[in-house]
């Protein structure tokens, strides 16, 4: 029984940081959690649209820290391969995307940065089909924002903890072992 107790206090010691780690949203302002709300939407908006056949601009339309930048540099090829293997698969592809996002928790960190879990809603409509108007699906994320001297930016875009992902909807890559 003796051997147990270093374990166990060594486990509450890791543990303790963890809940400490965090503070609970009522430390972010009004003004600032509708920053981060309106970063997500936008971040999100122009993610669906880089699969989409409306016309196609470099970025994802919001600020970033250069690690996040470079990930997002790599998610936007391969979007645009998505976007062609639609079009060259004899379809047009999809006409464009409606995004409909949600603040489900926002947690500040004792570094400041914010944890946003967010909610999405996307309909991508096909561009040409009879059958079919559109494809929906609904997406969990974890968005970090640090915030900067120029207001917040995006650091890390992953998915809920214990998410599974079989097949993830278009916009969204599931762990290295699926393109990423």
């Amino acid at each position: 029984m003796r051997p147990a107790a270093p374990l166990l206090l060594a486990t509450a010691l890791l543990m303790a940081p963890l809940g400490a780690a965090a503070a609970p949203a009522d430390d972010l302002s009004q003004h600032d959690r509708r920053q981060i709300a309106d970063l997500a939407q936008r971040y999100l908006e122009r993610r669906a649209d880089k699969v989409t056949n409306v016309p196609q601009s470099s970025g994802f339309g919001i600020p970033t820290t250069d690690r996040m930048a470079a990930e997002l540099r790599n998610d936007e090829i391969k979007l645009e391969r998505r976007r062609q293997r639609w079009i060259a698969r004899g379809g047009a592809g999809y006409s464009h995307a409606q995004v409909a996002t949600e603040l489900k928790r926002v947690t500040v960190a004792n570094d400041g940065s914010v944890i946003a879990h967010v909610s999405e809603r996307t309909e991508l409509y096909f561009a040409d089909s009879h059958t079919f108007q559109h494809t929906t699906f609904g997406f969990g994320h974890v968005l970090i924002f640090n915030r900067t001297a120029a207001g917040w930016a995006l650091a890390t875009a992953t998915l809920p903890p214990r998410t599974k992902c079989g097949v993830p909807p278009e916009t969204q890559f599931c762990g290295y072992s699926r393109e990423r």
